[in-house]
């Protein structure tokens, strides 16, 4: 479910909503307001499938499927790697051609370490280049991993359903705090109980926008705003939000009467 306030268009999070009493209050402006689940502004936002990403859909089976999501030039993993991989490869030449490591045993280890230490470097470089992201959903579990290359240090990601009741998508704390000019967002499943669970990470937001959209679609989560999830935040934490909000919104009646 997503608000926002009709002063300044800041996006309301739950802890500022009173989900009894159809009332909010804007944390950046204060603005106190009734709204109703109906209300188109609260609707989530729909986009088109952006062509880099493919959808695949048969049977019991979803998979979608996309190459890294924004430059390669903002891309810092990506950037030391193309750096580290020039460097080694320069040093490795100049030690290879070097008169002090011909016919020595010693050179021979020096010169495989930085071989293959510039081939590490390289096939990382590939990994995020080549390899495509490819969300795979079936009714019991969403994977998500890297493909067609391995990637041993990052495993596929798991993520069960059970107990899920939507998809969603959030920005990313780094970039809130960097101020990235394209901000990158993560995909989450939220579960009945208020936890959620990660289903993927750092995608541009056209992107964490249609595949929440699009696995909601897919899952049947697709429906209207669900005020019982909200509820149920709200009496997990303390209540003690909703009586503020319930004061402030009598406040500004007195104020107006």
């Amino acid at each position: 479910m997503q608000l926002t306030c009709p002063h300044c268009g800041k996006e309301i999070t739950a802890e500022h909503i009173n989900i009894q009493r159809m009332a909010a209050v804007c944390p950046a402006c204060h603005t106190v307001f009734g709204f109703d689940p109906s209300d188109a502004q609260i609707k989530r936002r729909k986009v088109k499938q952006p062509q880099p990403i493919t959808s695949d859909e048969s049977g019991d089976h979803l998979e979608l499927a996309f190459r890294t999501n924004f430059r390669l030039e903002k891309n810092q993993s990506f950037l030391i790697s193309a750096m580290f991989s020039v460097l080694f490869t320069f040093v490795t030449l100049l030690v290879l051609f070097s008169d002090k490591f011909v016919a020595n045993p010693v050179s021979t280890l020096v010169h495989l370490g930085f071989g293959l230490a510039t081939l590490c470097f390289y096939y990382w470089l590939a990994l995020v280049a080549y390899n495509k992201t490819h969300i795979e959903v079936s009714d019991e579990a969403i994977k998500v991993s890297r493909k067609p290359l391995p990637n041993f240090l990052i495993p596929a990601n798991t993520t069960n359903l059970a107990g899920v009741d939507r998809i969603r998508y959030e920005e990313t704390p780094t970039s809130k705090k960097e101020g990235y000019d394209t901000p990158r967002y993560n995909v989450w499943a939220d579960v009945v109980d208020g936890n959620r669970r990660l289903v993927v990470s750092d995608v541009i937001e056209d992107y964490a926008v249609f595949i929440s959209q699009r696995l909601n679609e897919y899952l049947g989560l697709e429906s209207a705003p669900d005020a019982s999830r909200l509820q149920d935040e709200q009496e997990s934490e303390n209540g003690q939000i909703g009586d503020g909000v319930m004061t402030q919104t009598q406040s500004t009646q007195n104020k107006h009467s």
